[in-house]
């Protein structure tokens, strides 16, 4: 029994807090700051991202925001930011956003894996010359690779919303592009999770009111698929609640399956409002949050536990600024406010600790970045006194510097040209008599119609497709399985009776190329 109250009595020790000094810090280079995002790290320190316009700079911190050290990301010359980090499997690090180093005019989606020490593992960039698109998050998938959610280009029809898979080495497994119905406007993709069964994207768009097709307005949009990238289902938010505004950057579950968002609900005025999906794509309700407040804003949600969560919002309330911490149920029912300097109205993105503690970043003056902790009341956390070991993993300790990362590129994502050469299906000769040639395509293509939203797929690393014949009257003559590393095959249709025949591949139980061929014998 001694020994077990010796033990408990340690635990308290370790992670007792001083109640001396409140959890607040502060950074700066004099430069501008566009603050992104911040995570709890394998040894309980934190690692916040800002983006400096030619430069991504990191900043690990210990469990009391004490900078340990600090990584510039970027070649200084050419654009380059992230909008965020997260902790990978192997305790390294994952950073999704944009890159022109190798577009100089334009952003290109670039993802970037350093290891546990910041050391530049692999960098990736999607390479696509005279197209301004990006990267707006990435994050890790249960296997070990990573899914990444991009913004299109807006002047391309159909390329506003791109889904990405990369395998554990940064090499891209598939793209899914989402064209939405002719009533969706100018989606723009804002976060991406991860479940079990698929991914969420949550993003906005314009839309009209129903029975009034002229014109559109804000409105979250939810892009639900499996885990191959392929639609479940999607939701315009508000067409049937008349809810017109847009989602916050991070949409958490429930255990019930239920989804919520924390956005602006703009009516007539930028209110925060919490909105409610179910989780068979339904759209359910919403509630503002500080009613009456115009212009206001939000930043993140986070669950508290499974019927509470927290968010920070704030705005001008009766002519007054105003900014708060609020803990509410899953109706939107306020059970704590707290009220906190209007300076922190900028916070952006908040983390949940080991110890169910919520470390925040925010934007102050344009040129410095607050790093605070809040506990589960919603006051500022005290220090704690342990002292901890940070960066284990790195037996050298870390050095702070810049990375200028070499990428990968990624090329050959023009659509038009994948479906006209990489992607086809070549036989020859047409017609033939004796024996033909099959050319299996570079790339697999699959196009698939839901509901209003085409969904156009290409795939760059499959293990095997499978060819079929048949004849005109759909008689199956014959089946091959084909393994990726299979550039060609040669079959003796010397036998066949003259007349044409349909070839197919075949990928996920779908068609990705065809080709009819003449048999003459």
């Amino acid at each position: 029994m001694r020994k077990i109250f010796l033990l408990i009595f340690n635990v308290l020790l370790i992670y007792s807090p001083s109640k001396s000094q409140d959890w607040i810090s502060k950074f700066t280079d004099g430069k501008f700051v566009q603050l992104s995002w911040v995570i709890e790290t394998y040894d309980k320190g934190y690692l916040l991202i800002d983006n400096e316009t030619v430069y991504s700079w990191l900043i690990k911190t210990d469990i009391n925001g004490n900078k340990l050290w600090e990584k510039r990301v970027g070649d200084g010359q050419h654009h380059i930011y992230f909008e965020n980090v997260e902790q990978t499997s192997d305790d390294g690090f994952i950073l999704g956003g944009g890159f022109s180093k190798y577009d100089p005019t334009n952003n290109d989606p670039a993802i970037i894996k350093l290891n546990s020490c910041g050391e530049l593992d692999w960098c990736s960039v999607i390479n696509t010359l005279g197209i301004y698109d990006f990267g707006t998050r990435v994050k890790p998938t249960p296997e070990g690779g990573y899914i990444l959610v991009a913004q299109g280009s807006t002047f391309i029809p159909g390329e506003n919303v791109q889904l990405f898979k990369f395998d554990n080495n940064g090499n891209l497994r598939w793209k899914h592009t989402f064209s939405p119905d002719s009533l969706i406007l100018a989606p723009e993709p804002h976060d991406v999770r991860v479940d079990s069964d698929g991914y969420l994207i949550s993003a906005m768009c314009y839309y009209p009111d129903p029975g009034n097709p002229t014109g559109g307005w804000e409105r979250p949009y939810y892009i639900k698929t499996d885990t191959a990238g392929n639609i479940i289902w999607w939701l315009v938010y508000g067409s049937g609640n008349g809810f017109r505004g847009f989602s916050g950057d991070a949409t958490i579950k429930s255990s019930t399956g239920n989804f919520y968002s924390i956005g602006w609900h703009s009516n007539y005025c930028d209110t925060p409002a919490l909105i409610k999906c179910m989780g068979n794509g339904q759209e359910s309700y919403f509630q503002d949050l500080i009613p009456g407040t115009c212009p206001g804003g939000v930043s993140g949600i986070n669950w508290v536990n499974d019927a509470t969560f927290i968010t920070c919002a704030g705005g001008t309330l009766n002519g007054n600024p105003t900014f708060r911490w609020m803990k509410t149920d899953t109706l939107g029912v306020s059970w704590d406010i707290k009220e906190f300097p209007i300076f922190l109205q900028s916070t952006y993105h908040t983390t949940k600790t080991f110890d169910n503690k919520f470390v925040s970043v925010a934007r102050v003056n344009d040129k410095w970045i607050y790093l605070y902790k809040l506990n589960s009341n919603l006051d500022y956390d005290s220090i704690y006194t342990h002292q901890f070991t940070y960066d284990s993993l790195c037996p050298g300790g870390v050095t702070s510097d810049t990375i200028n990362p070499d990428c990968g590129l990624i090329v050959g994502m023009d659509e038009p040209q994948i479906e006209s050469e990489s992607s086809r299906l070549k036989i020859y000769p047409n017609p033939a008599s004796e024996s033909l040639t099959i050319e299996f395509p570079k790339y697999l293509k699959q196009t698939e119609k839901k509901s209003g939203i085409t969904s156009s797929s290409i795939y760059y690393q499959w293990k095997s497709t499978t060819l079929e014949v048949y004849d005109l009257n759909g008689i199956h003559l014959y089946s091959k399985e084909i393994p990726k590393d299979l550039k060609r095959l040669q079959i003796d249709v010397s036998g066949w009776k003259h007349r044409m025949y349909y070839f197919r591949l075949v990928y996920n139980k779908q068609n990705v190329a065809g080709e009819k061929v003449i048999i003459q014998n």
